[in-house]
């Protein structure tokens, strides 16, 4: 089930994060899109400002609770 309770919410990575281009380094800001469910454990999407998007664990990011973007979808 996806959780867009938290989309728009800007957040900003916790520690450097593995991913098919390299690290994204920490301190790194984007925006959540959604949360999921998947075998049992929570994964937040995000869209970093560096331009990857990719799935991270809760524990990956820190949401800034005051930052809010609108949430574009796309048809």
């Amino acid at each position: 089930m996806i959780d867009r309770s938290l989309g728009g919410k800007r957040c900003r990575t916790t520690r450097r994060i593995a991913h098919h281009g390299g690290y994204l380094p920490r301190e790194l800001e984007g925006t959540v899109c959604y949360e999921t469910q998947n075998l049992g454990r929570t994964l937040v999407r995000v869209e970093f400002d560096s331009g990857v998007s990719m799935m991270v664990l809760p524990d990956d990011i820190l949401i800034d609770a005051d930052a809010v973007l609108p949430i574009r979808l796309v048809s």
